[in-house]
């Protein structure tokens, strides 16, 4: 158990910071994130062919969930187009939230793609 104590003790401080960026920009909920996030997850995980290309689909999940991010309030309640706050310095602490995330989900995803879809 003193292992895993000192495993925590190290990546603590970096979880304590990428979610400080979360509290900050994230979803309401983690439900809608989760929703969210989930299926832009699968599309790529399911678009990856090989596993090389795991930091460009990275990236493009990422993109794509600062646009969704940005365009859901427009379309569900006619809000008014307002450019993501790119200067301040918990947006990118949540970019990298999201960066940490989708590498972990696409790489989960995509393995159990490859499990199930062997033959393709």
């Amino acid at each position: 158990m003193d292992f895993v104590n000192q495993i925590w003790g190290y990546v603590e401080p970096v979880w304590a910071w990428l979610h400080a960026g979360y509290a900050a920009h994230g979803a309401d909920s983690w439900t809608m994130f989760g929703i969210q996030a989930g299926v832009i997850a699968i599309v790529m995980a399911l678009l990856m062919q090989s596993y090389s290309a795991i930091l460009i689909f990275t990236v493009v999940g990422v993109i794509v969930h600062v646009v969704v991010d940005n365009v859901l309030p427009m379309v569900r309640e006619g809000a008014s187009f307002a450019m993501p706050p790119f200067t301040a310095m918990d947006y990118w602490q949540y970019v990298a939230f999201l960066a940490v995330f989708y590498f972990v989900a696409i790489t989960v995803l995509g393995a159990i793609k490859g499990m199930l879809f062997r033959g393709e």
